[in-house]
């Protein structure tokens, strides 16, 4: 069969799954090396595709604000290749890109290949499901493509995890830590670690829970003081004690100073007045 039949089959593979939109992601991110070119290749990374706008790490804050007037030439480019909207905008930031070693070959300028990614046990079996479905010659090019889109899926799934239990996860918290936050000797874990933050009333997932729980109950009043320790003076001992507990829970194994940093700077401000 031609490459325009295996197309046909691999879309309809890819919409029986719903993978479309990964598929278009990936596709997005592949293409970039094409749409830039060679030299600006070398100095940039696509990092994803999220509501039809392009992230791309720049290796210098200068040269991002050049290529942001060049925009609407890269959309123009996409446009070309993959019809218009898929990319709508590209967002330009400064940082460190990932650097793939050169081959020893002769032609060092084509663009690195991304790292191959393991698939997890259940992304393989689902790869193998789908090239049994199509016929033989279509095979190769479903295995090509299916596992780019899979291993694409498995590293995103693993960038999400659990804010407790640090499981991968689609949900925060997930089902399972959902469920712990629910019994009752976590909460009352949790109200014993508002009041002492470095006590240990519990121990593994339900102690992570209890700390999580106790975190999120402090936020609150921290969130519900701050505005009327504004107008209240002498509120603001009262806020500065909420910080300090917030501020010792080991939660997600954070140091203080990071803890911290997680609150408005309004806050710290008033706290630091105390």
């Amino acid at each position: 069969m031609n490459e325009k039949r295996a197309g046909e089959l691999l879309g309809q593979l890819l919409k029986r799954y719903k993978l479309e939109a990964g598929l278009r992601r990936g596709r997005v991110l592949a293409l970039w090396p094409e749409v830039a070119g060679k030299m600006l290749a070398r100095l940039t990374e696509p990092i994803k595709l999220d509501r039809g706008e392009l992230l791309v790490r720049v290796e210098s804050a200068a040269l991002a604000h050049q290529l942001t007037y060049q925009r609407e030439e890269f959309l123009r480019r996409y446009a070309s290749h993959l019809g218009e909207g898929v990319v709508k905008n590209i967002r330009f930031v400064s940082g460190r890109i990932r650097r793939q070693p050169r081959g020893s070959g002769s032609a060092p300028e084509d663009s690195p290949k991304p790292e191959q990614v393991t698939l997890p046990l259940e992304l393989a079996r689902k790869l193998e499901e789908w090239q049994k479905i199509v016929p033989a010659d279509l095979r190769p090019a479903v295995f090509r493509a299916g596992r780019a889109l899979l291993a694409a899926q498995a590293q995103t799934d693993a960038s999400k995890v659990c804010p407790i239990c640090q499981r991968p996860s689609q949900e925060t918290p997930c089902r399972y830590c959902r469920t712990l936050l629910e019994e009752p000797l976590v909460r009352r874990a949790g109200r014993e670690l508002e009041k002492n933050p470095l006590a240990e009333p519990l121990a593994g997932d339900l102690l992570a829970a209890a700390r999580w729980l106790a975190s999120e109950h402090l936020l609150r009043q921290i969130e519900d003081l701050a505005p009327q320790a504004v107008s209240d003076h002498r509120l603001l001992p009262l806020l500065k004690d909420r910080v300090q507990r917030f501020v010792a829970l080991p939660v997600l194994g954070e140091e203080p100073a990071k803890r911290l940093e997680r609150l408005p700077e309004a806050v710290r401000s008033l706290v630091k007045s105390v």
